[in-house]
Protein backbone atom coordinates (compact mmCIF):
# COMPACT_ATOMS: atom_id res chain seq x y z
CA UNK A 1 0.00 0.00 0.00
CA UNK A 2 1.22 3.31 -0.26
CA UNK A 3 2.84 5.21 2.56
CA UNK A 4 2.88 9.01 1.21
CA UNK A 5 -0.81 9.73 2.32
CA UNK A 6 -0.99 9.65 5.64
CA UNK A 7 -4.23 8.42 6.92
CA UNK A 8 -6.03 5.48 7.22
CA UNK A 9 -9.06 6.23 6.60
CA UNK A 10 -10.74 5.48 3.10
CA UNK A 11 -14.53 7.87 3.61
CA UNK A 12 -16.45 10.38 1.91
CA UNK A 13 -17.32 12.32 4.80
CA UNK A 14 -16.15 15.33 3.08
CA UNK A 15 -18.33 15.04 0.37
CA UNK A 16 -20.57 14.54 2.62
CA UNK A 17 -20.54 17.63 4.51
CA UNK A 18 -20.14 19.43 1.55
CA UNK A 19 -23.01 18.61 0.35
CA UNK A 20 -25.16 19.35 3.15
CA UNK A 21 -23.72 22.69 3.67
CA UNK A 22 -24.63 23.73 0.13
CA UNK A 23 -28.25 22.15 0.08
CA UNK A 24 -29.99 25.49 0.41
CA UNK A 25 -27.93 26.68 -2.93
CA UNK A 26 -27.22 24.45 -5.32
CA UNK A 27 -30.80 24.06 -6.77
CA UNK A 28 -30.75 27.75 -7.30
CA UNK A 29 -29.24 29.31 -11.09
CA UNK A 30 -25.84 28.80 -11.96
CA UNK A 31 -24.38 32.44 -10.56
CA UNK A 32 -26.45 32.39 -7.49
CA UNK A 33 -25.34 29.12 -7.05
CA UNK A 34 -21.72 29.64 -7.08
CA UNK A 35 -22.22 32.88 -5.32
CA UNK A 36 -23.76 31.03 -2.36
CA UNK A 37 -21.32 28.29 -2.65
CA UNK A 38 -18.34 31.05 -2.79
CA UNK A 39 -19.76 32.98 0.44
CA UNK A 40 -20.32 29.82 2.68
CA UNK A 41 -16.57 28.63 2.06
CA UNK A 42 -15.28 32.19 2.94
CA UNK A 43 -17.34 32.06 6.01
CA UNK A 44 -16.03 28.90 6.80
CA UNK A 45 -12.25 29.65 6.68
CA UNK A 46 -12.44 32.84 8.52
CA UNK A 47 -13.91 31.11 11.26
CA UNK A 48 -11.74 28.17 11.37
CA UNK A 49 -8.66 30.67 10.85
CA UNK A 50 -10.06 32.61 14.34
CA UNK A 51 -10.49 29.12 15.77
CA UNK A 52 -6.94 28.44 15.11
CA UNK A 53 -5.97 31.57 17.05
CA UNK A 54 -7.22 31.12 20.11
CA UNK A 55 -6.57 27.52 20.37
CA UNK A 56 -3.63 25.61 22.72
CA UNK A 57 -3.33 22.33 20.82
CA UNK A 58 0.15 21.20 18.82
CA UNK A 59 -1.38 17.98 17.46
CA UNK A 60 -4.84 18.28 16.16
CA UNK A 61 -7.65 16.43 18.81
CA UNK A 62 -8.62 13.47 16.80
CA UNK A 63 -5.13 12.22 16.37
CA UNK A 64 -4.08 14.01 20.28
CA UNK A 65 -6.18 11.28 21.56
CA UNK A 66 -4.91 8.47 19.13
CA UNK A 67 -1.84 8.82 20.21
CA UNK A 68 -3.00 8.77 24.13
CA UNK A 69 -4.73 5.32 23.18
CA UNK A 70 -1.35 4.04 21.90
CA UNK A 71 0.64 4.87 24.86
CA UNK A 72 -1.76 2.63 26.62
CA UNK A 73 -0.90 -0.57 24.61
CA UNK A 74 2.72 0.48 24.72
CA UNK A 75 2.86 -0.43 28.59
CA UNK A 76 2.20 -4.24 27.20
CA UNK A 77 5.29 -3.94 25.06
CA UNK A 78 9.08 -5.01 25.39
CA UNK A 79 11.43 -3.34 23.29
CA UNK A 80 15.05 -4.26 22.99
CA UNK A 81 17.77 -2.31 20.73
CA UNK A 82 19.14 -4.09 17.91
CA UNK A 83 21.45 -0.85 16.43
CA UNK A 84 21.49 2.53 16.79
CA UNK A 85 18.21 3.69 15.38
CA UNK A 86 16.80 -0.23 15.32
CA UNK A 87 14.39 -1.61 17.61
CA UNK A 88 12.79 -5.13 18.30
CA UNK A 89 9.75 -4.78 20.05
CA UNK A 90 7.58 -8.19 21.53
CA UNK A 91 4.00 -7.73 22.21
CA UNK A 92 2.49 -10.60 23.25
CA UNK A 93 3.25 -13.04 20.93
CA UNK A 94 4.39 -11.15 18.10
CA UNK A 95 7.67 -9.35 17.49
CA UNK A 96 8.09 -6.28 15.27
CA UNK A 97 11.08 -4.05 14.04
CA UNK A 98 10.79 -0.59 14.73
CA UNK A 99 13.04 1.77 12.59
CA UNK A 100 13.17 5.27 14.10
CA UNK A 101 15.18 6.72 11.24
CA UNK A 102 12.46 5.73 8.98
CA UNK A 103 9.58 5.74 10.89
CA UNK A 104 8.70 2.53 10.11
CA UNK A 105 7.21 -0.48 12.00
CA UNK A 106 6.27 -3.72 10.29
CA UNK A 107 3.11 -3.29 11.52
CA UNK A 108 2.44 -0.72 9.48
CA UNK A 109 0.62 1.36 11.40
CA UNK A 110 3.39 4.26 11.91
CA UNK A 111 3.67 4.05 8.33
CA UNK A 112 -0.14 4.64 7.16
CA UNK A 113 -0.96 6.70 9.80
CA UNK A 114 1.85 9.19 10.86
CA UNK A 115 0.92 8.31 14.38
CA UNK A 116 3.47 6.27 16.36
CA UNK A 117 2.59 3.27 16.92
CA UNK A 118 2.56 1.17 20.38
CA UNK A 119 5.54 -0.32 19.00
CA UNK A 120 7.25 2.44 18.35
CA UNK A 121 6.15 4.64 21.42
CA UNK A 122 7.32 1.67 23.52
CA UNK A 123 10.83 2.18 21.72
CA UNK A 124 11.14 5.78 22.41
CA UNK A 125 9.78 5.42 25.95
CA UNK A 126 13.34 3.56 26.29
CA UNK A 127 15.25 6.24 24.94
CA UNK A 128 13.38 8.84 27.01
CA UNK A 129 12.36 10.54 23.99
CA UNK A 130 8.65 12.51 23.22
CA UNK A 131 6.29 10.74 21.19
CA UNK A 132 4.64 13.71 19.75
CA UNK A 133 7.54 14.79 18.01
CA UNK A 134 7.61 11.79 16.16
CA UNK A 135 3.84 12.56 14.70
CA UNK A 136 3.95 13.68 10.87
CA UNK A 137 4.02 17.57 10.58
CA UNK A 138 0.70 16.78 8.57
CA UNK A 139 -1.21 16.64 11.88
CA UNK A 140 0.11 19.84 13.40
CA UNK A 141 -0.88 22.97 14.09
CA UNK A 142 1.71 24.88 11.66
CA UNK A 143 0.60 22.90 8.71
CA UNK A 144 -3.22 23.19 9.76
CA UNK A 145 -2.63 26.82 9.72
CA UNK A 146 -0.85 26.48 6.16
CA UNK A 147 -4.13 24.89 4.62
CA UNK A 148 -6.35 27.51 5.67
CA UNK A 149 -4.53 31.04 4.76
CA UNK A 150 -5.96 31.33 1.80
CA UNK A 151 -8.47 34.15 1.86
CA UNK A 152 -11.26 33.50 -0.29
CA UNK A 153 -11.89 37.33 -1.21
CA UNK A 154 -14.98 38.81 -1.51
CA UNK A 155 -16.55 39.60 -5.22
CA UNK A 156 -18.60 42.93 -5.94
CA UNK A 157 -22.14 42.41 -6.95
CA UNK A 158 -23.52 43.26 -10.35
CA UNK A 159 -23.94 47.03 -9.65
CA UNK A 160 -20.35 47.02 -9.51
CA UNK A 161 -19.64 45.47 -12.78
CA UNK A 162 -17.95 47.49 -15.28
CA UNK A 163 -20.61 48.21 -18.82
CA UNK A 164 -19.28 46.99 -21.53
CA UNK A 165 -19.86 47.74 -25.63
CA UNK A 166 -20.85 44.47 -26.20
CA UNK A 167 -24.73 42.94 -26.36
CA UNK A 168 -25.33 41.94 -22.75
CA UNK A 169 -25.85 37.74 -22.51
CA UNK A 170 -29.36 36.46 -22.33
CA UNK A 171 -29.79 33.47 -20.53
CA UNK A 172 -31.28 30.20 -22.51
CA UNK A 173 -34.44 29.61 -22.71
CA UNK A 174 -35.53 26.88 -20.14
CA UNK A 175 -38.44 24.34 -20.83
CA UNK A 176 -40.19 22.37 -17.34
CA UNK A 177 -40.08 19.03 -18.62
CA UNK A 178 -42.89 17.16 -17.47
CA UNK A 179 -43.08 14.63 -14.54
CA UNK A 180 -41.39 15.33 -11.38
CA UNK A 181 -38.55 17.20 -11.11
CA UNK A 182 -35.63 14.65 -9.64
CA UNK A 183 -34.40 15.84 -5.87
CA UNK A 184 -33.27 12.49 -4.65
CA UNK A 185 -29.43 11.36 -5.65
CA UNK A 186 -28.40 8.91 -8.12
CA UNK A 187 -27.12 5.64 -6.84
CA UNK A 188 -23.72 4.90 -7.64
CA UNK A 189 -23.50 1.61 -10.18
CA UNK A 190 -22.02 -0.63 -7.51
CA UNK A 191 -23.84 0.81 -4.32
CA UNK A 192 -25.94 -1.71 -2.51
CA UNK A 193 -29.93 -0.22 -2.54
CA UNK A 194 -31.24 -0.05 0.39
CA UNK A 195 -33.76 -2.43 1.46
CA UNK A 196 -37.60 -1.52 0.74
CA UNK A 197 -40.19 -0.79 3.33
CA UNK A 198 -42.67 -3.60 3.55
CA UNK A 199 -44.32 -2.07 6.67
CA UNK A 200 -47.18 -1.42 4.83
CA UNK A 201 -47.80 -4.19 2.80
CA UNK A 202 -49.64 -6.01 5.21
CA UNK A 203 -52.71 -3.30 4.95
CA UNK A 204 -53.03 -2.89 1.02
CA UNK A 205 -55.90 -4.59 -0.09
CA UNK A 206 -56.24 -5.33 -3.82
CA UNK A 207 -59.56 -3.60 -5.22
CA UNK A 208 -60.08 -6.43 -7.64
CA UNK A 209 -60.07 -9.79 -5.96
CA UNK A 210 -60.11 -8.25 -2.23
CA UNK A 211 -57.11 -9.82 -1.08
CA UNK A 212 -54.33 -7.97 1.35
CA UNK A 213 -50.81 -7.91 -0.11
CA UNK A 214 -50.95 -6.56 -3.23
CA UNK A 215 -52.44 -3.82 -5.49
CA UNK A 216 -55.17 -4.75 -8.68
CA UNK A 217 -52.03 -3.56 -10.93
CA UNK A 218 -50.36 -7.12 -9.67
CA UNK A 219 -53.14 -8.90 -9.51
CA UNK A 220 -53.12 -12.18 -11.16
CA UNK A 221 -57.23 -12.41 -11.41
CA UNK A 222 -59.28 -10.99 -14.36
CA UNK A 223 -59.74 -7.75 -14.02
CA UNK A 224 -63.00 -6.03 -13.66
CA UNK A 225 -63.78 -3.81 -16.40
CA UNK A 226 -63.80 -0.90 -14.36
CA UNK A 227 -60.36 -1.40 -13.00
CA UNK A 228 -58.90 -2.38 -16.24
CA UNK A 229 -60.07 1.10 -17.87
CA UNK A 230 -58.35 2.32 -15.21
CA UNK A 231 -55.09 0.51 -15.83
CA UNK A 232 -54.87 0.74 -19.32
CA UNK A 233 -56.44 4.41 -19.55
CA UNK A 234 -58.67 3.82 -22.17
Amino acid sequence: MDHTCKIDLVVNNLSEVFNKMILDVRAKPIRTMFEGIRTKQMIKRQKTREKLQTCRWTITPNYSEILEENKKYAKHCQADRAGETIWQVTSKENQYCVDMETCTCDCKRWDMTGCPCSHAISALTKQKLHPEDYVNEFFKKPLYLEAYKAIIFPVPGPDCWPDTNTPDIQPPVFKEKAGKKQTARRKGEFEVPAPRDTSRMGTITCGNCGLEGHRYTNCNKTLRHRLQMRKTGH
